[in-house]
């Protein structure tokens, strides 16, 4: 695999937002987004960026529309997903791009994911009346819109009943780990993941690692197959981004980032605020044809 040169690249997070730009890793309403897919991809053609990664957690249904309007508009919307997986009862985030997603196994999984999602936010909604809050599972499905249901649904709606004032508090005192309506979640373990992403003809990429995610998982992953880091985030600080870049030149593997923008829940979006060089995007590409021969299954 071709190595990538990503000295500095955690210099390009402060830095005015020009050409040839590109945030990996955004989320939209079809999983706990605030944002529909062109809004999403409006907004990052108005703010300069040449590309944007649509990846809703284990949901893939946002990313037509937001290819559609990537089409019009002229931006290469950048198809993902991040799937939810745990190791050593951590939570470990693998970020799938440019996968088939006509894939059989990867649609089987990704149905599993959210009918447990479904079932997760069953229990959770229960444990919500036993406390005394007044919540139903039709007004979360509302508030979800048909769409991958996740626990900032429920926190809008406890902020809109004024249980709560904000996203934090509702985490802190009711849906977070630990609190007292919270579920565990649905997870594999992340090299299978990697595995299921692979099946798909997809790259993929390990999702803002922290200080909590050890070189011990790291290096299973890449002996795994893993095929890239995410070395920009707003949870990574520069010299864990300088770890991790550490990491991608020495076992050749690719690199990303991105904001992680769920919409303006904090009033602000975050689109373009963390990004990578637009050189990425076709680094993703080229490894792929150099894998397959070509890209047909992104057709």
């Amino acid at each position: 695999m071709k190595g990538i040169k990503t000295e500095g690249i955690n210099q390009h997070k402060d830095m005015t937002i020009q050409d040839k730009w590109v945030d990996l890793h955004i989320h939209t309403c079809y999983s706990d987004g605030m944002l529909t897919p062109k809004e999403a991809v409006t907004y990052a053609k108005e703010v300069g960026l040449s590309g944007l990664g649509i990846v809703d957690h284990d949901c893939m249904d946002g990313i037509p529309e937001g290819e559609s309007v990537g089409r019009e508009i002229g931006i290469d919307v950048v198809r993902g997903l991040e799937l939810s997986s745990e190791y050593q009862n951590k939570d470990i985030h693998i970020i799938g791009y440019y996968f088939d997603m006509n894939n059989p196994r990867l649609n089987k999984y990704l149905l599993l994911f959210q009918n447990e999602r479904f079932k997760r936010a069953v229990k959770m909604v229960k444990n919500l009346q036993r406390t005394g809050i007044q919540i139903t599972m039709d007004e979360v499905e509302e508030k979800a819109k048909g769409k991958s249901i996740g626990r900032p649904h429920l926190a809008e709606i406890l902020m809109e009943k004024g249980y709560v004032e904000t996203f934090q508090e509702a985490f802190h005192k009711y849906i977070g780990y630990g609190s007292k309506a919270y579920v565990k979640k649905y997870t594999i373990d992340p090299v299978e993941a990697v595995h299921l992403i692979h099946d798909a003809k997809g790259l993929a990429v390990l999702a803002h690692p922290g200080s909590a995610v050890n070189n011990e998982l790291i290096m299973k992953l890449i002996k795994a197959g893993l095929d890239g880091i995410e070395v920009v985030h707003p949870n990574l600080n520069d010299r864990r981004t300088t770890e991790l870049q550490s990491i991608a030149n020495e076992y050749h593997l690719l690199i990303s980032g991105g904001s992680d923008c769920h919409g303006g829940r904090n009033g602000s979006t975050t689109i373009g605020n963390y990004r990578v060089p637009y050189t990425i995007v076709e680094d993703m590409k080229q490894v792929l044809v150099e894998r397959y021969g070509n890209l047909s299954h992104l057709n």
